[in-house]
């Protein structure tokens, strides 16, 4: 009994072998089904999506289309009518656009996003079928260029530049970039927010950081440019770009340049937002009041200490002045009466000699006449 039952099999097979010989065309009738369906298609336009395949030798018996797991479209070649459209929410094919090959959807919503199927059968005695699956998006896009915050005009050397770039309302968020003179920045200048979602009105906006220090590489020719870009799929790119120039300090008479801190940054809003811009800057730092007016405290005290003790030795170098003049004028007037002094001593030695010049004759005088009395 089992032996019968093998043999019966290998006759099957070779029989089925010899049909496959003898009629080659049930080898190669339909194959080469794919579909082409557009990535995105933005909310309200037109999407066409196309079923390709190679019927060969065979005849088409039907071509169907699929949302999920639900037919919109039939076209059936040897039925009259030979399109059917059947309803789907969502769905609105334009019958005028669609044929064996392509279907026609207008006016398309959010709400189709999905994958579409195309199903392709031969017709007698194969009944060949075969399926094949694409995902097809639809997308808002936003109604504005991406929104740079946070960015001051002016920056110096070891500065940080910390700021946001978002893009609202959309879907889906649209994955943004941030470039430093046209060179994407480093990861690890950058960090990404989640995603946040907008329930009502089932968008979602998107926002990207950027903090770094500021180096002379970053500077050319004294400017830095900032660009931010926007991009959904390929349908939507926008840019936002932002102009910084180097803050050089300054050179006081003195020939000495000045503290770093005796120059704030910008105040925000100077340049800060464009027409469309005018939004709040996602990411604000409570304490940078605060800081700012702790440093201008500081400031103010060390320009006070600077300005005194310049005041005090000012004041102490006039005075050793007035006490060297002092000194010199009493120096002058005693050797002024000191010459006086020795004038007059030398004057009445004079007036003293002379008197003992007109003695003296008289006094030899008188000796000779003694002398020739006492002969």
């Amino acid at each position: 009994m089992l032996h019968t039952r093998v043999v019966y099999l290998r006759s099957a097979a070779i029989l089925c072998l010899l049909i496959v010989i003898a009629i080659p065309e049930l080898t190669v009738a339909l194959k080469d089904v794919y579909v082409t369906v557009p990535t995105a298609v933005k909310r309200g336009d037109s999407a066409m999506l196309a079923c390709n395949y190679d019927i060969e030798n065979d005849t088409l018996y039907t071509v169907k289309w699929y949302k999920g797991r639900r037919e919109f479209y039939r076209y059936t070649p040897k039925e009259n009518p030979a399109m059917k459209i059947f309803k789907l929410p969502g769905i609105n094919v334009e019958s005028t656009l669609s044929n064996q090959s392509h279907v026609t959807l207008v006016s398309v919503p959010l709400s189709i996003t999905g994958k579409f199927s195309c199903e392709v059968s031969a017709d007698a005695p194969s009944f060949h079928t075969i399926i094949h699956t694409a995902e097809m998006e639809i997308v808002e896009l936003p109604t504005q260029r991406p929104i740079i915050t946070g960015i001051h005009s002016r920056y110096r050397l070891g500065d940080v530049i910390n700021g946001n770039c978002s893009s609202d309302y959309s879907k889906p968020a649209a994955n943004l970039t941030w470039w430093i003179n046209e060179i994407p920045v480093l990861p690890n200048y950058i960090r990404t927010y989640e995603v946040q979602k907008h329930t009502e009105e089932n968008l979602e906006s998107s926002v990207l950081e950027i903090n770094f220090i500021v180096t002379y590489q970053h500077f050319i020719k004294g400017r830095l440019k900032l660009k931010c870009t926007a991009r959904i799929h390929e349908i939507y790119e926008q840019e936002t770009e932002k102009l910084i120039e180097e803050d050089r300090p300054r050179i006081l008479a003195s020939g000495r340049s000045p503290d770093v801190n005796l120059y704030p940054f910008d105040q925000p809003g100077d340049g800060e937002f464009d027409d469309q811009n005018e939004q709040y800057l996602t990411h604000y730092n409570k304490n940078a009041s605060a800081s700012a007016c702790r440093l201008d405290s500081k400031r103010a005290i060390k320009m006070a200490m600077v300005l005194f003790v310049f005041g005090l030795v000012l004041r102490l170098k006039m005075t050793d002045d007035n006490d060297n003049d002092d000194k010199n004028t009493n120096d002058n007037d005693n050797r002024n009466y000191t010459r006086i002094k020795i004038s007059e001593r030398m004057e009445l030695n004079r007036n003293e000699m002379s008197k003992i010049e007109e003695w003296q004759p008289q006094r030899d005088f008188l000796t000779n006449e003694n002398l020739i009395q006492n002969r």
